[in-house]
């Protein structure tokens, strides 16, 4: 049977045409009103967050002749969300989602991915600085039964970072089948820290997604308008691929690497009783210095590291909600002695200072709506063909993007970010103004959110890699316009 988008998830996944199209059908129709009932049974769980957190597998790789490698193979599996209830999925070296790739600064990697998947997909490192023919994107395609390697030298700052595939008008589908996980980047500035760093045990990953069940338990996936032009939005949340997940902490202090994984929804992290969080770090980088926070906006693909002060807590639970839906997302049970001393320090890193620099170049970059399904970067539609920006190695630059939607203004628009590929930016200004910048845009980025009628400026600088023949990507990453085509193309020259 050919594959087209609306059957796609339950096709990619094995099951016969007739079968996917009964399933398919049945999960849109009579399902939309079952989920309403198992919404609100899936709510009942999330309020009882009856299921352990699942924590991915840290994998650290083998050195071999100098060389560190990793063998990441990408599979198609079944996974029980709900009690009994099978639902297909994709993931890495297990059923849904993949490891956690622990990465240090200086040493060489080699990355191994095997797909054994239906589909041709590619796996792109998220936030990595790497070499473009290493990057992982629309370019660097891995067909079914074959593999491709990623080698370079890890050569940037403490950070978490993740993976996830970057194929050509289907990336979204891959995401929302599973294909994805964290990679936390060490380096000697990290080390030395009296920051909590014990993986699983007080320095944990919180991968967050949304999704939307049929009653039979496949993951639906709506084709319309509506989902391309506002991105992917579902009922039920998931933790590391876990619904309704607590976690056993330890009396002390918590670290929690928060990652908006999700295709298109907005998260407000913040915690259930009101107290502040102390936010260390950012997408790249740790910040200068902590800072105490009430809430952290993340977009898709944007990440935020806090640290949760859980002394004189034993015995008692802590909530942390996404404000912007009301939703619950984990429950933090404070149920154990501390067995290890960490502390925050008063300093983190240091930062190149912006105000130093003298940029020589200037770029705009305007995302829009140019009609319905029709999304684009300056005026233009994605191309693979077509190069838009040669940007000349080691140049500071202003990059200014705008979120110009459709011209409606705030109230009517769209939301959006601004994803770039190789190198890591800082924002300088907000809307005009650097007290626009929010605490967790302070350090390194790679992701950027603009709501409606924003304009960020950031200051750019590509090192290391020039490549003229083979690009990077610069997008929005709300999937689903990423798909629609608000995607670019730069080289370093």
């Amino acid at each position: 049977m050919k594959t087209n988008r609306r059957n796609f998830l339950l096709v990619a996944l094995g099951l016969s045409g007739a079968t996917a199209a009964a399933l398919f059908a049945r999960g849109m129709m009579g399902g939309r009103m079952g989920m309403q009932g198992g919404s609100q049974a899936v709510k009942k769980q999330e309020n009882r967050f009856f299921n352990p957190l699942r924590i991915p597998p840290e994998i650290k790789g083998e050195m071999k002749n100098g060389v560190r490698h990793y063998d990441l193979t990408l599979q198609s599996g079944i996974s029980e969300f709900f009690p009994g209830i099978k639902t297909p999925t994709w993931g890495i070296n297990g059923p849904y989602l993949g490891p956690t790739i622990r990465l240090k600064r200086g040493e060489e990697v080699a990355l191994r991915w095997f797909n054994r998947l239906p589909e041709s997909t590619t796996m792109h490192g998220h936030g990595m600085h790497l070499p473009a023919a290493m990057d992982g994107n629309v370019h660097q395609v891995i067909e079914p039964g074959r593999s491709w390697v990623a080698r370079y030298r890890v050569d940037q700052k403490a950070c978490t970072n993740w993976y996830h595939p970057h194929i050509m008008d289907r990336t979204a589908q891959h995401v929302m089948l599973g294909l994805g996980g964290m990679i936390i980047i060490d380096d000697k500035e990290s080390a030395a820290l009296p920051l909590p760093k014990r993986y699983g045990i007080d320095d944990v990953p919180v991968v967050v997604q949304d999704r939307l069940f049929t009653k039979e338990g496949y993951f639906a996936y709506p084709q319309n308008m509506m989902t391309v032009m506002h991105g992917f939005s579902g009922d039920t949340l998931l933790v590391n691929g876990t619904i309704a997940p607590y976690f056993e902490a330890e009396e002390g202090l918590l670290r929690i690497r928060l990652l908006n994984a999700s295709n298109a929804r907005i998260y407000r992290f913040a915690l259930g009783d009101g107290r502040p969080m102390h936010l260390i770090a950012g997408d790249n980088s740790f910040l200068e210095r902590p800072e105490k926070v009430e809430e952290v906006l993340l977009s898709p693909a944007e990440r935020a590291e806090v640290v949760l002060d859980l002394k004189g807590m034993s015995g008692r639970d802590l909530f942390l909600v996404d404000r912007e839906s009301g939703a619950g997302v984990l429950r933090i049970r404070v149920a154990k002695a501390a067995t290890a001393r960490s502390e925050i320090p008063q300093r983190l890193t240091r930062l190149e200072s912006v105000e130093k620099v003298r940029p020589t170049g200037s770029r705009r970059f305007d995302l829009a709506a140019r009609g319905p399904g029709r999304l684009v970067i300056n005026g233009k539609a994605m191309d693979p063909q077509r190069i838009d920006e040669k940007v000349p190695l080691g140049a500071y630059e202003i990059w200014t993007v705008r979120n110009v939607g459709m011209g409606m203004g705030r109230m009517m628009g769209m939301n959006h970010n601004f994803h770039m590929h190789a190198t890591h930016f800082r924002i300088l200004e907000r809307n005009g103004s650097a007290s626009g910048v929010r605490p967790w845009e302070r350090g390194y980025k790679d992701t950027v959110f603009l709501a409606p009628g924003d304009e960020v400026k950031l200051l750019v600088r590509h090192t290391d890699y020039a490549d003229a023949s083979v690009p990077y990507m610069y997008h929005c990453h709300i999937l689903e316009h990423e798909d629609a085509g608000m995607m670019g193309q730069f080289v370093v020259v």
